[in-house]
């Protein structure tokens, strides 16, 4: 089964028709309409051989969503609640421990949602929970519930993968959206939200953009935070949490247009830029009315690591920053440890240096620098200090920003004032030779005792032989010369004589 294609709009017993390919196992039978509502002790078996990427066993009455098994990208097994009209995955479980598409899974019900592997390992799980049914709602809430209790005992709502969907809260304990690709995060705190790189697994979260309610108080420490919601009506609206009043709103294309009867995510997506979408079944598609960052430049990654974005009238053009005329990409490989894997004082042997002008970088408001710096001594102070990865410094403001993390794009900036001072690591192969004053000292003392073993082991075999030689000597023996010449040999002029190479 192909969503999307195969599949037509989904509306009421239409979604019927993409069951074929879901293995039920409810009570022991197979299930001939769609499931609405999964019981406590109910199993499903994902097909390894499916052709399908998406294998459903769950749907919305409205059969516009279904939950099931999803393959994510060429071989990974994962759990998602999927807009069946669409293909797209609103929801994804996103398991620590990946799937494998091409072996047997097993999804169960019974305390809370249990996927394991054909060896039997979990892969995923809703933790501290008891339920008796889930059902996927017609928002494409995934809910686990109690028969005695109105509350969900989880959903998927509290639990956002990359996406938000209509009426979907999200707050300040909210889980940040990844992006699939792992590598950028959108993050709320009491007064804004924010956009960030993911570096060293989550240890390292610098901020490319933010976006403050125009109306919290920051500094009224009473005041709740805030928490956002994606509106029918085109906006993304921030609230006070507990009272619900409204403190900010980041309109959408459409907000003017009183579009009525669309369905409307909001993505963070793999380039870094949260995106909001709306569907109609006019249209069947996904339209885009609203990012959050618009040029291409000011994206983090938009020419990879140590890329350089140059702004244009049309589209943006990526050089190297390493080497100018290099318009390839990627310039270097994306960088997964820091730079302060050995003794300070030597960590620069583990780097080159590229010095550019005419460069910056877009987020710098958002980086740690210092002020009333000159060129050299921002270089100096990122030099000194294996955080930081890269400077840039605006000889007209005499202000020095730090990367403190692998450098990604940088922007190119008409200003000769403008520079950079970038550490690029070395090859490993190149680092092999370098070493560092410790390992120097620890060899060359090693390298003193080797030299000292072999003398003492020389003078002590000179003796041992000296020794013998005198008592041969004393008992009688021929002397070394006799012993050196024991058989007959030629005379020297008759060897001369019968060699005509050595005559003159």
């Amino acid at each position: 089964m192909r969503l999307g294609r195969g599949c037509p709009a989904i509306a009421g017993v239409v979604a019927a028709l993409c069951v074929a390919s879901a293995v039920l196992l409810v009570g022991g039978a197979k299930g001939d309409e769609p499931v609405t509502q999964l019981s406590n002790g109910f199993t499903a078996r994902h097909s390894p051989d499916a052709s399908a990427p998406f294998e459903p066993v769950l749907y919305a009455p409205n059969g516009v969503f279904a939950f099931g098994f999803l393959r994510v990208g060429e071989a990974s097994l994962d759990l998602a609640v999927v807009h069946l009209a669409s293909s797209f995955p609103l929801w994804r479980a996103t398991p620590a421990r990946v799937g494998d598409w091409s072996r047997p899974a097993t999804l169960t019900f019974d305390t809370g949602l249990v996927l394991t592997g054909p060896d039997a390992g979990v892969l995923w799980r809703t933790l501290n929970i008891v339920g008796d049914t889930v059902v996927l709602l017609n928002s494409s809430n995934l809910v686990v519930q109690r028969f005695a209790r109105p509350n969900a005992a989880w959903q998927s709502f509290d639990n956002p993968s990359d996406t938000l969907v209509l009426d979907q809260n999200f707050t300040v304990s909210s889980p940040p959206l990844i992006s699939k690709n792992r590598r950028f995060a959108l993050k709320l705190s009491k007064t804004y939200m924010a956009l960030h790189m993911e570096f060293y697994a989550g240890r390292v979260r610098p901020i490319y953009w933010q976006h403050t309610a125009l109306e919290a108080q920051p500094e009224n420490a009473t005041q709740p935070p805030v928490y956002g919601r994606l509106d029918g009506r085109g906006f993304f609206g921030l609230y006070l949490e507990g009272g619900g009043e409204k403190v900010d709103v980041l309109s959408f294309d459409t907000f003017v247009q009183n579009l009525t009867g669309a369905f409307r995510r909001m993505t963070l997506e793999d380039d870094g830029n949260l995106r909001a979408y709306y569907w109609t079944y006019d249209a069947k598609a996904w339209t885009s009315d609203f990012k959050a960052i618009s040029a291409p430049c000011e994206l983090p990654a938009s020419c990879g690591a140590y890329g350089l974005c140059v702004p244009g009238a049309g589209e943006a053009q990526c050089q190297c920053l390493t080497n100018s005329t290099r318009t390839s990409l990627p310039c270097s490989a994306e960088e997964t440890t820091d730079l302060c894997g050995g003794d300070d004082d030597d960590s620069h042997q583990m780097f080159d240096v590229v010095r550019r002008k005419r460069v910056s970088v877009a987020y710098k408001e958002h980086l740690p620098f210092e002020t009333n710096k000159t060129a050299e001594e921002c270089e100096q102070a990122c030099a000194a200090n294996c955080t930081c990865w890269g400077a840039v410094y605006n000889g007209g403001s005499g202000y020095c920003y730090f990367v403190n993390f692998p450098v990604e794009t940088t922007v190119y900036e008409a200003d000769d004032r403008k520079v950079g001072y970038f550490k690029v690591r070395k090859p490993q192969s190149s680092r092999r030779g370098a070493m560092s004053r410790g390992a120097a000292a620890v060899t060359a003392a090693l390298s003193l005792i080797l030299a000292s073993l072999v003398v003492a082991g020389a003078y002590i075999g000179y003796r041992l032989w000296e020794r013998r030689r005198r008592r041969r000597r004393a008992a009688g023996y021929p002397g070394m010369e006799q012993e050196l010449t024991s058989g007959p040999y030629k005379d020297l002029k008759s060897m001369g004589s019968s060699n005509n190479s050595f005559k003159s």
